[in-house]
This record gives structure tokens, sequence and C-alpha cells, in this order.
């Protein structure tokens, strides 16, 4: 493995332990001969790039990437992360897009994006739901505990349609395969007849969470499709949390292959 790919993995290492680092750490984890890592760590600090406590012997992120990682954050936010994602989800897919964020116990529609396929119904931008009958309102819902989720909706579940979950259980038990899976399907549960494909992410500077994906017609769901257009939502925001540092996918990056 070459140099500049064992500095990119330590510095991913890094971002996932979210503390400084050792020899032990990166021969532990990365499983480089212990003489490979102290030379990439030295040559890291060497250049910038870590720098390394005088008293535990530990590296941490050095100057230039503090630079560099103030320069991404002062230019970009998640918001316009997000936004680039959805208008790329877009053009892959054909369908139309949506971001939205929690309100309370609903999700609101804060962007939109038309598609070139043959939805006919759109919820524009100022459209309320039921957070827990859509696509995009579970995957807002799964970065919240259990015991969150139960006391912003309270005990009933009675506006969903169709396949929407109608108990506690059920929708607890929804949110615990969004996070384990990183992405929502829902299947006409609101709006009848159109499905959704979602994925969140979590700015953790701002605390807000935006949840983003793609909407089509429910007759065109398939198996196979599911999981394309699941893992392909899933990876979009993958990609924006771990640059945007969101602990949730940082840590679901070095557990899914």
């Amino acid at each position: 493995m070459s140099t500049l790919a064992n500095a990119m993995d330590v510095l991913k290492l890094i971002a996932r332990l979210r503390r400084d680092i050792t020899v032990t750490d990166v021969v532990t984890e990365l499983g480089l001969p212990k003489s490979s890592a102290s030379r990439t760590l030295s040559m890291m600090a060497g250049y910038g790039f870590l720098d390394r406590d005088a008293v535990t012997r530990a590296y941490r992120p050095g100057g230039v990437i503090m630079e560099a990682s103030y320069h991404f954050r002062a230019s970009r936010n998640a918001a316009s992360l997000v936004e680039e994602a959805l208008d790329a989800l877009v053009r892959e897919t054909g369908y139309t897009g949506y971001i939205n964020v929690l309100d309370g116990a609903d999700t609101l529609v804060i962007q939109m994006r038309a598609g070139a396929g043959a939805l006919q119904i759109y919820t524009p931008p100022g459209s309320r739901a039921p957070a827990y009958s859509s696509a995009m309102g579970r995957a807002l819902l799964a970065r919240l505990g259990d015991d969150e989720v139960g006391g912003l909706l309270g005990a009933r579940l009675d506006q969903g349609r169709g396949h929407a979950p109608k108990t506690r259980k059920d929708l607890f038990a929804r949110l615990a395969v969004i996070r384990d899976t990183g992405w929502a399907l829902s299947r006409g549960e609101y709006v009848t007849n159109v499905a959704g494909i979602s994925s969140a992410v979590l700015d953790p500077a701002t605390r807000q969470a935006y949840a983003f994906g793609i909407a089509l017609p429910a007759e065109e769901l398939s198996d196979p499709l599911v999981e394309r257009f699941g893992a392909t939502v899933r990876d979009a925001a993958s990609s924006v949390g771990k640059r945007v540092g969101d602990p949730y996918w940082l840590a679901f990056g070095a557990s899914v292959p």
C-alpha cells in the first residue's frame, strides 16, 4: 500500500475514533506492520498533517489539516452539500427528489427537484406530513432515540395509509432497520401511489438533520430497484455525512463494506 493511501487511512481512522491515535491504534485498526505505522505517522507529522502530543505521544490532526478543514467549512455547509447530492440523485435516477426537515412531529419539505420520470403528484416546498408516515420522516426519526421519538409523536399513529406503521412497536422496529441499513422506504403511506427512498444527514455544527431522497410511482417498485436505489441514496448520504463529520456516517462507513 502506498504512503499516500496509508495517510488517507490514518486520517479516516482519526475521524472514526474521534480521538488522538497511537502507533498501536494504527497497527490494530489498519493492520499495518509496526514499522510502517510508525514511519507513516512520523512522515505525516513532519509535513504538518499531524501533530504529536509531547506528553502522551499520540497523534492528532495538524495545522495543514485544520487549515484545510476551516476553509472547507467556511465555504461549504451541510445544507449546500445535501442540495448538491440531491441534484446528482435526480440526474442519476430521473426521479423527483426532495429535502425535508423535522418540524415537531411533522416532516416539512424545504427543497424539491422535479425529475424526468412519470410521477404526476408533487409535494411542493412547505408541504407537511406526519413524520412516521413517510420515508423522509422515518429517516429523520431514526436519527433520534426511541424514547425521544415516542415523546415527539405521542401515542396515536392514525394518519398514515397502506403500509404505514400502525403501532409504536412497528414504528420502532422500522427505525431500527433504518439505523442498520442507512436508508428508509415508504410505499404510498401518505401520498397515495407514491413511494419514497430516503436517507438523512446530521450537521454536527448546527444539530440540524436533513433527509433527502427520491419519490417514484409505487407501481414501479421491485425488489432489485429498491435495493439499487436504497444503496444509491445511502451512499450519497454517507458521502455528505462523512464530509461534514456526522458521527453516524463516520461509524457506519467503518462497519459496512
